[in-house]
């Protein structure tokens, strides 16, 4: 094989690499977007409404004061969007020093991917379960109310 056949194979694994980055940048952003809804409260807190969320349909049939209580209990368990920013633009910056370097080191890179996944799925399992526990502690007329909603087009 020539050097140029090479060096072609090296900037499509090089494409492909920043192409991860960037969709990992823009799934954080979604998170962030989603935390910082959740952070100011709801639709009515900021400028992120809940359909703008990435939850879906089961928090926006939640009550206002709902979606409040599960935003405030994601805050107190996994600490706020402005605490956790800094570790998260540390994750990017080392994610895109390690695809920007002059060797591929690809232990660190894929640990680095799964560490943000990991924190990306624990904010998901944990509003998920503290989703759940509401939906536990509802009365019958407040379940039916939020089944009302939930099969609403919401547009």
């Amino acid at each position: 094989m020539s050097d140029e056949d090479k060096q072609g194979n090296v900037g499509m694994r090089r494409s492909l690499k920043i192409l991860l980055a960037v969709s990992l940048g823009l799934n954080m952003l979604v998170i962030g977007a989603v935390g910082g809804m959740m952070y100011h409260g709801g639709p009515t807190g900021g400028a992120i409404g809940a359909r703008a969320a990435s939850f879906g349909p089961f928090t926006r049939a939640l009550s206002h004061q709902d979606r409040r209580q599960i935003g405030q209990a994601m805050r107190d368990e996994l600490g706020g969007f402005r605490e956790n920013l800094p570790k998260v633009r540390a994750g990017f910056t080392a994610l895109k020093e390690a695809l920007s370097a002059d060797v591929y080191d690809s232990v660190l890179v894929h640990r680095l991917v799964k560490q943000q996944q990991a924190a990306g799925l624990k904010r998901y399992q944990v509003g998920q379960r503290l989703l759940l526990e509401r939906l536990d502690e509802m009365s019958q007329k407040e379940r039916q109310t939020f089944a009302e909603r939930l099969g609403r087009r919401h547009r």
